[in-house]
């Protein structure tokens, strides 16, 4: 059985789906992955249909996921929604790793703070990761890692920076490699926003062994 990959929270709009479709289209180029949008917003699945090529991989709504599953995959990765508990514990239990998106705010923190304690309950395998980092303030997210880290909470070394060119793959549906300005460009942060995209999932796959 392919492993699954979990990207959770207790907290809308802390980077969940960016994350989820970005590594997504970073082990499509050597895997049959497959990504699962348990969000009944449909944020991943909307993504996923934007670009006419498509991204490289498969993505299907949370009520076809067990057709999908049946077929071979080496990856399967949950896009979940927030704001449950019940249901962040459902998909931790089946998970082989869970990667938990914060950004570095106050309530944002608590609501990691709060689902790594929950995470810790079910004994899954996670890392906390820090995303929309402003890069001219660093040291904020030094004081987020460090009160993270004295909740005893496991916090990957890869930062995700808040670039513009995530909003704009977004929008297009691509990898974020592939982000372009509005004149039609390569985003000039796009080479930074897949470098620390590759990082992260050399570090998941460190994790997972």
């Amino acid at each position: 059985m392919a492993p699954v990959l979990t990207i959770a929270g207790l907290k809308g709009g802390v980077g969940k789906t960016s994350t989820a479709a970005a590594l997504a289209c970073h082990w499509s180029g050597s895997r049959r992955v497959l990504l699962v949008d348990a969000d009944p917003n449909g944020s991943a699945f909307r993504w996923h249909g934007r670009s006419d090529a498509g991204p490289g991989f498969e993505c299907v709504p949370l009520a076809r996921a067990p057709q999908a599953m049946a077929r071979p995959w080496d990856l399967v990765l949950m896009d979940t929604a927030g704001g449950s508990r019940d249901e962040q514990r459902t998909y931790a239990e089946g998970s082989d790793f869970v990667v938990a998106p914060c950004q570095v705010a106050a309530g944002a923190i608590e609501q990691a703070a709060d689902l790594g304690g929950l995470l810790q309950e079910v004994g899954a395998r996670f890392g906390v990761l820090l995303t929309m980092v402003d890069e001219r303030r660093r040291q904020d997210a030094e004081k987020a890692r460090a009160v993270l880290e004295g909740f005893g909470l496991p916090v990957l070394q890869t930062q995700i920076s808040a670039l513009s060119c995530w909003p704009k793959a977004e929008a297009a549906g691509v990898a974020v490699r592939d982000a372009r300005t509005d004149s039609g460009r390569p985003d000039p942060g796009a080479v930074r926003a897949w470098q620390q995209v590759t990082a992260l999932a050399a570090e998941i796959e460190e994790a997972l062994g």
